[in-house]
């Protein structure tokens, strides 16, 4: 084997090795909470606008789900919620557009008066497990509205009300 061969047989080896431990040390729930991460001002801002709005709809301790923003594949355009304001729409719009368009809904409860605000996203499974980002200020009412899904999931703290929510 020439001289030559030995080091591109070496540098390819090298680069497979590197290769293999990216692959393992890679976790995908990681890589899908960055949106929050990076733009945790938007988030924070929808959140807001969204219960303030839904107060005002609505003064009971317990509502059904309200789908605030809808971006399912059965509708033609995103369907957004009759009341809200244009600036809470341009806001969840430009979620949707930093997503890549991989947010499908945004949807409200409130549970023994605790608002559940849930951001959904890749619910067709295109690049992979459907996740959620969700804002409550209770851990455990998270882990009980999950608890009654026929879904398994894995559940990630965001910090400061926030979690992120891997459907298995």
């Amino acid at each position: 084997m020439s001289r030559r061969t030995r080091i591109f047989l070496g540098m390819t080896i090298i680069l497979m090795l590197a290769a293999a431990g990216f692959i393992t040390r890679y976790d995908s729930s990681r890589a899908k909470y960055e949106i929050f991460r990076e733009h945790r001002g938007q988030f924070e801002a929808v959140k807001s606008e969204t219960l303030l709005l839904m107060d005002s709809l609505d003064e009971r301790s317990t509502i059904g789900n309200t789908f605030i923003y809808s971006n399912h594949d059965l509708a033609a355009a995103p369907q957004l919620h009759e009341s809200m304001n244009t600036g809470l729409q341009d806001k969840i719009k430009q979620l949707a557009s930093l997503s890549g368009d991989s947010l499908d809904f945004v949807r409200y409860s409130r549970q023994d008066g605790k608002p559940l605000l849930r951001f959904i996203f890749d619910w067709e499974r295109e690049h992979g497990p459907t996740y959620h980002i969700v804002y409550c200020t209770s851990q455990s009412m998270v882990e009980q509205a999950y608890a009654a899904e026929p879904v398994k999931y894995k559940l990630t703290s965001l910090g400061d009300s926030w979690y992120g929510i891997e459907i298995e």
